[in-house]
């Protein structure tokens, strides 16, 4: 074997080495980023039972984090936000819907056969 042809097969294994770490990297990052948007979606779904609890609460400060990279999302966050903050709250369960709706579509859940009525409904509810 000459020293041309190991120069070529050493530059090449470096080459193949750090296009696999990078597209690894790449995949890990989006899978974890699907996952904490899951779980995010999984709590603010579990929760609303009690839209003023500390775990529903909890999960609605979390939101600017994980959802970042959705302008809809952050939107609808925000419209939820003074529609709670003005007096007698108008239409207050349509922006919970809209809301809830953005997270579901954003996290890859599929909400296609539940209707508007599903989101308001809740075991125990408090609040």
């Amino acid at each position: 074997m000459t020293a041309d042809a190991v120069i070529v097969t050493l530059v090449s294994s470096l080459i193949s080495g750090i296009v696999g770490v990078g597209v690894s990297t790449w995949c890990f990052y989006k899978l974890e980023r699907h996952k904490l948007k899951l779980d995010l979606a999984r709590r603010l779904l579990g929760n609303r039972y009690s839209i003023c609890g500390d775990a529903f609460s909890c999960a609605m400060n979390e939101v600017i984090a994980v959802f970042a990279d959705s302008d809809d999302v952050l939107s609808k966050m925000a419209c939820l936000y003074d529609t709670l903050q003005s007096q007698g709250k108008p239409n207050a369960d349509g922006a919970l819907i809209d809301f809830l709706k953005s997270v579901c579509k954003a996290s890859g859940l599929t909400q296609a056969t539940l209707n508007d009525t599903y989101f308001l409904k809740t075991f125990n509810a408090r609040n």
